[in-house]
């Protein structure tokens, strides 16, 4: 035997050393190196399964009724063939919505409803009570036999089960959690699964090949004993007995919440699922492959059936081989403190997000309350564990380990309903599930949790509860009088009946809600949220405070700054999809510690949709709602009808001269047509599923940034001159359609047209410019023959140096003194008439000249003050008073050769209506985001009857041969190539008005 202090010094060493492998295993996770994300550790997390029950219960139950120990393990088997069906989708479906529990996945199936989440919380407390108790009891137990007294075991019981929940703490709340996988943990359960394997089999050889001459010399002896009759089925075991322990246990492997936890909200890939399928069962066969040898070989032995789940320890005991008993009761132990830490987390988990949060998550901005969250969770953690203590003590003594793991599988079964149909019929509703699962528990607690609690005298026989047990109607063994059945068969059918009738009936007979309809699809359409629109206007600071009232300021921002880092994303130019990445990655965060119905609620109190966007998602949801109603037929012919649409439609697409490329919510190509091949030299097969951005680098990214349509035009690496139309699809999904126009040619013939324009504007100036530079050139001319008429006519040949006086001065006196004067005075008229021609050639030349289409940092006043000056030359200007009234504005983005063919246009124009002179108004100010430049004038004006065809191409006001009808047209192109606008106002003899409006670049 063993001491009591070398024995917790066996569990203090075990439960360390898990903590050394998880602490391991985290730390290779926040590397990026992990350990876990592999099959194989995954169906060895799924071992969690096997309990305690596995390691004692199993042999008990093979050495009292034969086979049947067998269901439990055959029933997970036949559920692993159906995986790829069931438990890939409830993966996909929790990856999706963030899902942490199994209350949060039927809350969220059904509308996201706080109320159901917390019945099926409570279910799961009081279902799974139990079975910690089984595992508190198995190592009470274990440790008393080893120990070899019973003094002290309730000291040491209650000790243990703080220690459990110490390490359970440990585990999973030694800080809030930010994610809701635990590496660490599952690291440690699957080293677990194999020590428990170990130790089972070890055991197992000692017995079989140790003891006896293998499984043939066992099943001979106990063939030839009074215990034959375990080797035939049906004999020990009804028929309707084991089919019902086959479903408990196929529905246990799926909707125990630490089953739950492992396969569901600690998958780290999907695909995992596959290799799980056979690796998972080929586990149970392993260690169940030496129960019936250990079972028999006890019997054989002289054990009693009674005593059976004990076998696994007081065989070696009975030999002396202590060695081989403290393997069995490590790996005992081990079987029981992997599914007590496992379970205690899961279920605090549920109480938490589900009932405690709902009432305290409104205090968000009471100081320290991540701390307060963290403290509930721990306390809720050592509650759940000391909730199985109790039942251990007070209960557990009554019955046999097989028998209380049965109680916590059928109250695990009354969520199979609720979810299974939930993931294949759109019509099952809340109510629906929330009567169909009081049912269900009513059922489970009057015919299997009360009868135990009366036979641990917890109650009474007498008075009510002694009708009941005598009644023939309410009898819970045999309910409105039904008998033959098992206890198992009995609760199993009735819970079902009821549970099943009344969640059908109330989701025929009463309607969903709005949410409910969409959470329905989400889940049997597994949809993605992200195909529904995501909406609603936040930054990154409001998702970091948000997340910092319930996770705590640090650990938000580090959260935030780690998506950032692995994003390769610039903080200041975050675009509107990576904001909403963002927001949800935050939503899963908070999911992983307060569940995904309150983090829901959260962020959509924070981060509020308007009513035109909850309208949008709404009608979009009804949208698809009509459409999935569709009968088959309708269907049928209405994908008939898609295909020759698809196919004709592709056949215009292919055939288009231009380039037409589609592309998804995260930019990848979806469809590349004929034309975008020849454009790009990319063939379709090489652009099929790339990003955007790889294939068309020339295109700025930002334009995919907002959900809007747009238009630009680029030049890419070949110098093709391309305009791209980029327009959102009106899709649930998200995505664009971009067009592609080849417009090298176009643009050529633009630049000859505007540069023709250029030369009919200098033509049109030449009229009043030629008697601008007539008059200077006649005054030089009279200036030249009155200086040539003077006297002396030579004197300016003469050269003369300082100190000398010129010839003219000698000659004639004073009146020569006269003529220098006059000379000196015709000379500098001269000179000035000059620069005055000079600066006339001079802004002609300049105007006149080839100019880029480069857009640069320009003063708009400048180029104003240009045009201005061009057309004072003009001689019909001087009948025009120009009135300006120019206000500062920044330098803008523009092309000022362009910008000043506007200007010219409009103020020509502007000069032909007011043939007998009038006013010019010029005025330039700043207005918001855009500068405004308006040319009002005074003069005829224009019919309203046509004044909405002025900007057309060849259209003109003017008398046949006195305008080509392409000044205006080119105004306009002009403006729009700025992103600015350009509007007239105007009556006839009332003057015009025109407005144009430039964005401010900061």
């Amino acid at each position: 035997m063993f001491k009591g202090w070398l024995l917790f010094t066996f569990i203090l060493g075990y439960l360390s050393l898990l903590f050394l492998i998880a602490y391991y295993a985290d730390r290779r996770e926040k590397t990026g190196r992990s350990i876990v994300s592999n099959p194989y550790v995954y169906a060895l997390s799924m071992a969690v399964y096997c309990t305690s029950w596995t390691f004692y219960g199993s042999v008990g139950k093979a050495a009292t009724s034969g086979l049947s120990f067998l269901t439990i393990y055959l029933g997970p088997t036949l559920m692993a063939s159906l995986w790829l069906v069931i438990l890939r989708k409830i993966i996909i479906i929790a990856k999706e919505n963030r899902i942490t529990t199994i209350a949060d996945f039927i809350g969220s199936r059904y509308g996201n409803s706080i109320l159901l989440s917390a019945l099926v919380a409570i279910v799961a407390v009081v279902g799974i009570t139990p079975y910690l108790g089984l595992q508190i009891k198995a190592i009470i137990k274990t440790f008393t036999i080893l120990a070899g007294e019973t003094k002290g075991s309730a000291e040491a019981g209650w000790f243990i089960t703080l220690i459990l929940g110490i390490f359970a703490i440990i585990f999973g709340a030694r800080r809030l959690d930010s994610s809701e996988r635990h590496e660490g943990l599952i690291f440690a359960i699957a080293f677990e699964s194999i020590v428990k394997l170990l130790a089972f089999l070890v055991v197992g050889v000692f017995v079989t090949y140790g003891m006896f001459g293998g499984f043939s010399d066992i099943f001979a002896r106990i063939q030839d004993s009074e215990y034959s009759e375990l080797l035939y089925l049906g004999s020990a075991v009804s028929y309707k007995e084991w089919g019902s322990l086959l479903f408990l246990s196929m529905m246990a492997i799926m909707f125990l919440p630490r089953q739950f936890h492992v396969a569901v909200v600690e998958n780290s890939d999907v695909s995992h699922v596959s290799k799980a399928m056979w690796l998972f069962p080929l586990y149970l066969f392993l260690i169940n492959i030496f129960v019936i040898p250990v079972a028999f070989g006890g019997l054989l032995l002289g054990g009693g059936q009674a005593d059976a789940d004990n076998f696994v320890l007081t065989i070696p005991l009975g030999q002396n081989a202590y060695p081989v008993a403290l393997i069995a009761f490590i790996g005992g132990f081990s079987a029981a403190t992997g599914m007590v830490i496992v379970e205690s987390l899961a279920l605090s988990t549920m109480v938490m997000n589900n009932l405690v949060m709902p009432a305290i998550y409104r205090f968000n901005e009471m100081r320290g309350f991540p701390a307060i969250i963290l403290n509930l969770k721990r306390v809720i953690i050592l509650v759940c564990v000391f909730l199985g203590y109790f039942f251990a003590v007070s209960i557990g003594e009554f019955y046999s380990l097989v028998d209380i793991g049965l109680k916590s599988f059928e109250a695990v079964t009354i969520f199979a309903p609720a979810i299974i149909l939930g993931l294949f019929w759109k019509r099952g509703n809340k109510n629906g599930a929330t009567i169909g699962i009081i049912a269900g528990f009513a059922v489970w607690f009057y015919t299997l949790l009360m009868p135990a609690l009366l036979k641990s005298g917890m109650l009474t026989e007498k008075g009510f509860f002694g009708y009941l047990l005598h009644s023939e109607i309410l009898n819970p063994h045999a309910l409105f009088g039904v008998e033959g059945f098992d206890k198992w068969s009995h609760s199993l059918f009735w819970g079902l009946f009821f549970n099943l009738a009344f969640y059908i009936g109330f989701s025929i007979f009463t309607r969903q809600t709005e949410e409910e309809q969409k959470q329905s699809l989400l889940f049997v359409e597994s949809y993605s949220p992200k195909m529904l629109p995501s909406k609603g206007n936040y930054s990154i600071q409001q998702i970091t405070d948000v997340l910092g009232q319930y996770v705590g300021r640090r650990e938000s921002r580090e959260i935030v700054e780690q998506f950032i880092a692995r994003n390769s994303i610039r903080r200041e130019s975050i675009s509107r999809q990576e904001l909403i990445r963002l927001k949800d990655e935050a939503e899963r965060v908070l999911s992983g510690a307060l569940g995904s119905a309150i983090a829901t609620i959260i962020f959509e109190d924070k981060l509020t949709l308007t009513e035109s966007e909850r309208g949008e998602l709404s009608t979009s949801i009804k949208q698809i709602t009509e459409t999935l109603r569709l009968s088959r037929q309708e269907l049928a012919e209405a994908n008939r009808n898609l295909a020759y649409l698809k196919e004709f439609s592709e056949n215009i697409i292919e055939s288009a001269p231009l380039g037409i490329v589609t592309i998804d919510s995260a930019l990848l190509v979806r469809y590349w047509n004929k034309e975008i091949v020849n454009m790009t030299g990319i063939k379709k097969g090489e652009a099929f599923n790339r990003p955007i951005n790889k294939l068309m680098p020339w295109v700025p990214g930002e334009v995919f940034l907002h959900s809007e349509q747009g238009e630009m035009t680029v030049q890419n690496p070949a110098m093709q001159t391309l305009k791209i139309n980029i327009s959102p699809l009106k899709d649930p999904s998200g995505g664009f359609v971009v067009i592609l126009e080849d417009i090298t040619e176009k643009k050529k013939m633009e630049e000859q047209l505007f540069q023709a324009s250029k030369l009919a504007s200098i033509g049109k100036l030449t009229a009043g410019i030629s008697h601008e530079i007539g008059n200077p050139l006649a005054s030089i001319s009279s200036l030249v023959q009155e200086i040539r008429s003077l006297r002396g006519e030579t004197f300016s040949q003469v050269p003369y140096r300082d100190g000398e006086t010129p010839v003219s001065e000698n000659n004639h006196g004073n009146g020569d003194g006269e003529d220098s004067l006059f000379l000196e005075e015709s000379l500098r008229t001269i000179n000035n008439h000059i620069e005055r021609i000079a600066k006339i050639v001079r802004s002609l030349g300049d105007f006149a000249r080839t100019s880029s289409r480069e857009k640069i940092k320009s003063n708009v006043s400048e180029i104003l003050d240009r045009t201005v000056n061009l057309v004072r030359y003009d001689k019909r200007f001087k009948n025009v008073r120009l009135v300006s009234n120019i206000e500062p504005i920044p330098e803008l983005m523009i092309n000022a050769d362009r910008m000043q063919q506007v200007f010219l246009n409009l103020m020509l124009n502007a000069i032909d209506a007011m043939p007998s002179g009038g006013t010019l108004t010029v005025s330039m100010k700043r207005r918001g985001d855009s500068v405004e430049i308006v040319f009002s004038d005074t003069g005829v004006g224009i019919d309203e009857v046509i004044i909405d065809r002025i900007f057309d191409p060849f259209f003109t006001t003017k008398p046949f041969g006195k305008g080509t009808g392409l000044g205006l047209s080119m105004c306009y192109g002009i403006i729009r190539e700025h992103n600015g606008t350009i509007s007239v106002k105007s009556k006839k003899g009332e003057g015009t008005t025109f407005t144009i409006n430039l964005p401010v670049e900061e």
